[in-house]
């Protein structure tokens, strides 16, 4: 379980036994940009190495290239450094995530989400609906349904394969929805 205090304008995040790791307030600028990765990342328009470049973002900051942000040199990489030599993957996530979340639009707020919805998937999820809900976004957008309603639009282009009009129906039916004959 992490704990997360922000101390001055720092976030300090701690697991149990492990010194805190100390995050920096990031430009918004840099929070606009992680923050549009992983949205485009939630629905399948970025890729995971982008998302990588994001969390690293907003654990120990970046650098501009001159068309974006990118992540520090590695050896500059303190925190994400630390991450991979003292905490299991898991425990990773959940100092990834809400470092994040604390540089994007929802701040402490969305830090206190994830934590609070049990971090992992079920933090991320929460903290996902908070963060679409605070930029305006319909949720369909973001939801694993959107998949589905995007088939649903392309269906709707295509001609129906269903009764005719005028009630006829091709070819025959199966015995049991026959019309009865009657024997008289």
């Amino acid at each position: 379980m992490v704990t997360a205090t922000e101390v001055g304008r720092d976030l300090h995040l701690t697991v149990e036994g492990v010194a805190p790791y100390i995050v920096r307030p990031l430009p918004g600028r840099i929070g606009e940009q992680i923050t549009a990765t992983y949205l485009e990342t939630a629905v399948g328009r970025a890729s995971t190495e982008a998302m990588t470049d994001a969390f690293r973002i907003a654990i120990d900051g970046g650098v501009h290239d001159g068309d974006r942000y990118v992540p520090r040199p590695e050896a500059e990489q303190h925190n994400y450094n630390r991450l991979y030599d003292e905490l299991r993957t898991a425990e990773a996530e959940s100092i990834l995530m809400p470092a994040f979340l604390w540089q994007t639009i929802l701040g402490l707020s969305g830090v206190t989400a994830f934590i609070e919805g049990g971090e992992g998937v079920a933090g991320g999820v929460k903290a996902l609906w908070a963060l679409t809900a605070r930029l305006g976004i319909s949720p369909s957008r973001t939801s694993p349904s959107s998949a589905l309603d995007a088939l649903i639009q392309l269906q709707a282009a295509t001609p129906s394969t269903s009764t005719r009009q005028g009630g006829a129906k091709p070819g025959r039916q199966p015995q049991d929805r026959q019309p009865k004959q009657n024997d008289s």
